[in-house]
Order: C-alpha cells, then structure tokens, then sequence
C-alpha cells in the first residue's frame, strides 16, 4: 500500500512541476529564462506580467534591479531590456504617434522616427506590420522587437 501512494506521489507532483513552470505569465522567447532567474527571486513576476512600459522605462527598471542586487552579466541585461520590451511595451498606434512619441515609446532613434512620420505623411497610413518594413531606413531588428507594441 505504502508503494501505491508513493507512486501516486510522485506522479502527481510530476504533473504539477511542468503546470507550475507554464503558470508563471511569462511569454515564451529569447530573455525568458533569465527575466526567471534575475527577477523572480526578489518579487513576484506579477509585476512584470501586469506593466507596460516603453523600453527607456523597462531600462530604467533593469538598471535599478540591478543596483539593487539582481545578478547577470552585460548581456544578460541587454536581453532581459528587450525581452521585457517586446513583451511588455506601452502599445502605441503608428499612425496616430508624433515622431517625438515614437521615440520615446518605442525607443526607435530620432531619425527613423521622423522618417516613419514622414514616410505616413506621403503614403498614408500604415494598414499592416509589412507596409512599415517597407520604410527606407528602418531598423527591421528594432521594429521586429517592437512589433507587438505597435498598434495600427
């Protein structure tokens, strides 16, 4: 009897443990992992999975985090910013934005944002993610990063 339950044990906290890693709100991509281990250890991840901040915010964050313990290296940090960023950005409409807004919410350069504002000007505006790739000048890393945070 005593195997029995040793085994229903084991097979029930064998189910719990992949449940438990999904259950964390975090999306899946490249930064994940380290947002988990640089993070979750000093705060609930519910105040990652509920903000939305432009990415100089989440910099900011990061950067305060890690003055104040958070462990990773350089490029772990990096990471983390951009994972946080494209997962977690303020949503902003491409259409509508200054190219001073672009800037600030979706950290594009200065110059790719007024060429954003001035490629809408004389185009129309933007109907898909495609049309914006279109834009001479562009960062397609930048803009793939922010992808999810432009609204159209």
């Amino acid at each position: 009897m005593r195997w029995v339950l040793f085994a229903i044990s084991v097979f029930s906290f064998a189910a719990v443990i992949p449940w438990a890693a999904q259950s964390d709100g975090l999306p899946a991509g490249e930064g994940r992992d380290i947002v988990l281990r640089m993070c979750a250890n000093c705060h609930g991840l519910d105040r990652v999975t509920s903000a939305r901040y432009p990415k100089k915010h989440w910099e900011d964050v990061v950067y305060d985090m890690v003055s104040r313990g958070a462990e990773g290296s350089d490029d772990e940090v990096t990471t983390v910013i951009g994972y946080l960023a494209r997962n977690f950005g303020k949503p902003l409409n491409i259409n509508t934005s200054s190219a001073e807004e672009i800037e600030d919410g979706l950290s594009f350069p200065a110059a790719e944002s007024q060429l954003i504002v001035r490629y809408r000007t004389e185009k129309g505006p933007f109907k898909t993610y495609q049309d914006l790739l279109k834009v001479p000048g562009l960062d397609a890393k930048l803009l793939d990063e922010q992808k999810k945070n432009i609204l159209f």
